[in-house]
C-alpha cells in the first residue's frame, strides 16, 4: 500500500491513547508472568480429576437435598391435613357433649 508517511503518522497519533493503554496492559501482564508460571497454576490440570469428583458429589448432594425437601413438604401437608381433621373431630365431640349436657339438664329439671 502506498500510504504517505504523513497519513501513517496521523493514524498513529489518532490511536495514541489506545496504544498507550495496550502497552500498559502488556506491562502488567509481564509483571504478573511469574504468577502465571508458578507451580500452583501448572498443577491445575492434575487437580482436574479431584474437581470432577467433587462436582459429582455436589450434584449428588443437591439431588438428595431436593428429595429431602420434597419429603418434608409432603410430611407438612400430611400434618396440616391431620390437624384440620382433628380440629373438626374435636368440634363434633364438643357439639355432641354440649347436646348431652343440655339433655341431662333438661332431664334433671323434668324429674
Amino acid at each position: 500500500m502506498a500510504v504517505p508517511d504523513a497519513m501513517k503518522l496521523e493514524f498513529i497519533l489518532a490511536e495514541e491513547q489506545y496504544i498507550l493503554s495496550q502497552a500498559s496492559l502488556l506491562e502488567q501482564l509481564h509483571n504478573l508472568q511469574p504468577y502465571l508460571d508458578s507451580e500452583h497454576i501448572k498443577a491445575v490440570p492434575a487437580q482436574a480429576s479431584k474437581l470432577q469428583a467433587l462436582t459429582q458429589l455436589h450434584i449428588k448432594q443437591q439431588d438428595q437435598s431436593d428429595e429431602v425437601t420434597e419429603e418434608t413438604k409432603r410430611l407438612l401437608e400430611d400434618y396440616n391435613k391431620l390437624t384440620v381433621l382433628l380440629s373438626k373431630q374435636f368440634v363434633l365431640w364438643d357439639e355432641t357433649l354440649s347436646r348431652l349436657e343440655v339433655a341431662k339438664d333438661v332431664k334433671v329439671l323434668v324429674d
